[in-house]
């Protein structure tokens, strides 16, 4: 029988400040070794219907990101570094220097 390697995964949960707490339209870049992978925060699927606001990466073999950068509705840009796979990390926007 073949055994079959890992599959790892990472699901983000935004949270905004005041407005926007939801993070809604915030844009993710997730990097591993395999490559890049986009995503944005959105609650729509379909008509009358809502979905889980937290982004769901799919990272195969990798066992961390390299690099996540995420850029805010409000324009901020921040990035998170060897982030380690198979979790579920809130994220909060930063405040402004």
């Amino acid at each position: 029988m073949k055994r079959s390697l890992p599959i790892h995964w990472l699901l983000l949960n935004l949270v905004g400040r005041k407005s926007n707490r939801d993070a809604i339209g915030a844009e993710i870049k997730l990097v591993t070794s395999s490559g890049s992978q986009f995503q944005t925060v959105t609650t729509t699927s379909s008509y009358l219907s809502s979905s889980d606001k937290r982004v769901h990466f799919g990272l195969d073999t990798a066992t961390s990101a390299q690099v996540i950068e995420i850029r805010w509705p409000s324009g901020i840009r921040q990035s998170l570094r060897d982030v380690a796979a198979d979790q579920v990390l809130r994220v909060d926007k930063p405040s402004v220097p």
